[in-house]
């Protein structure tokens, strides 16, 4: 193998430094610049990271803001129906109270009708009552009696 050949080791050597020469420019000419794209990336995601803090930030003031006028249109909303409810329940309230009394009138007139009626219906059976007794003791008795007398009799029973 060549490489092992001690009469070729000076070539190799100065073959190798040139070679780690060349490399070590190559190297160090571009590593500046590799060293700029990374700091420039580096910068880069920490503008972004922080850009996408504010933005975050912002979302939830935003959240918290919507959040706070939901609860305000709730409240609002709640307060409109308590009224409403408030409102109909009066409307209610004065619509039973006015059928109440209507029912009420009606309710006496109808208990004074049925008392006129019950005062007449037992002012005619005792009309009845006393012509039929005067009747009865006419065909049983075999006398005479007058309705006025038979209408006495018929009180005194019904008393």
């Amino acid at each position: 193998m060549p490489q092992f050949d001690p009469s070729v080791f000076a070539p190799q050597i100065v073959w190798l430094a040139l070679v780690f020469a060349l490399l070590y420019l190559v190297v160090a000419r571009s590593l500046p610049k590799v060293e700029r794209a990374v700091e420039d990336r580096r910068a880069r995601i920490a503008a972004d990271l922080a850009a996408a803090e504010r933005a975050r930030a912002e979302a939830n003031a935003a959240a918290t803001g919507r959040t706070a006028e939901l609860g305000d249109a709730r409240a609002a909303a709640q307060k409109l129906l308590s009224e409403a409810r408030a409102r109909a329940d009066a409307a209610v309230r004065a619509r039973l109270a006015e059928a109440e009394a209507a029912l009420g009138a009606r309710t006496s007139e109808a208990e004074a009708a049925l008392s006129r009626a019950r005062a007449e219906a037992i002012a005619a059976l005792d009309e009845v009552a006393a012509e039929a007794a005067a009747e009865m003791v006419g065909k049983v008795a075999g006398l005479e009696v007058s309705v006025e007398e038979a209408r006495a009799a018929v009180r005194k029973v019904a008393a």
